[in-house]
């Protein structure tokens, strides 16, 4: 899979969703097996998740840079999940998750596949 072919995947799971309302996603290509994908997907309640990965797909798909922040309709966080390596203390790390009220909890490497299943019962707790 190449950096386009990446993107393309995310924006179909993305619209498929009955979660999702609607998406502002941009993409720049690096290289054919490299990209930078930021944007907000709005959520049918109000929420957004706004996204931001650095992708390399070759020879596997990794994820070197990832934030995924969840928010109410407010701009209250509900939570957020990164990979920046500044929390030694979390044995997950560089994968943390930062919680409402700033708590910091250890996460595993988060997807866009994963942090949507997340945020589902973290939008029905809100």
């Amino acid at each position: 899979m190449n950096a386009r072919e990446y993107y393309d995947s995310l924006q179909s799971l993305v619209t498929a969703l009955p979660l999702v309302a609607s998406t502002d996603l941009q993409f720049r290509e690096i290289d054919v097996n490299e990209c930078y994908i930021r944007g907000v997907l709005t959520l049918a309640n109000g929420f957004e998740l706004h996204l931001a990965e650095y992708i390399a797909t070759a020879p596997e798909i990794r994820r070197p840079k990832y934030r995924y922040h969840l928010q109410q309709p407010d701009g209250t966080r509900v939570a957020r999940w990164d990979n920046a390596p500044h929390h030694p203390e979390i044995q997950t790390r560089p994968h943390h998750r930062h919680a409402a009220d700033d708590s910091l909890h250890e996460s595993p490497e988060m997807s866009p596949e994963l942090v949507l299943a997340a945020i589902v019962p973290l939008i029905e707790a809100e």
